[in-house]
């Protein structure tokens, strides 16, 4: 991916124009110094942790090095650590009923052996009541898990 400054602002091509200034065709499979010439440069991602970091302020670089030594212009991105608006009872919250709703699309599907009990008085099958008292209890012990955490960056990478 490239990228150019246009009036000011940094605008980035996915895929670079077949035709660009006086280039009627071809431009795009012009060696990288042609498109340099013109303002297009390499975007550089730093590596980085996408549950704890964030990118953000694309930026030009002009004396990066890459893998091979060179030292050539680039846009590179900042990476900081990701922030959250929410507090963390919030986001606890948030999390909490993400996993209670997981649980009743789950618990939905044999929910009519509850109803025909109900009216009926018909036993509800053993392997069917195993599967919904294990949703209930794993619900339990992940709501327990959620509750005990201490650290927003924890509550948001639990995995339900």
């Amino acid at each position: 991916m490239k990228a150019r400054i246009i009036n000011g602002k940094i605008v980035k091509y996915p895929k670079l124009p077949s035709s660009f200034g006086n280039v009627i065709a071809g431009f795009d499979k012009l060696p990288s110094s042609e498109h340099e010439k013109k303002g297009f440069y390499d975007i550089v991602t730093p590596e980085y942790n996408k549950q704890e970091q964030v990118i953000h302020n694309l930026h030009t670089v002009d004396n990066y090095e890459d893998a091979e030594g060179n030292t050539k212009t680039v846009f590179i991105y900042d990476v900081k650590n990701r922030t959250f608006d929410s507090t963390l009872a919030e986001m606890k919250a948030d999390k909490i009923q993400q996993l209670k709703a997981n649980a009743n699309r789950s618990l939905q599907s044999t929910d009519w052996y509850v109803t025909r009990k109900a009216e009926k008085g018909t036993a509800i099958p053993d392997d069917v009541e195993t599967e919904r008292d294990n949703i209930r209890s794993s619900v339990d012990t992940k709501e327990a898990e959620i509750n005990a955490l201490t650290r927003k960056l924890d509550v948001y990478k639990y995995s339900i």
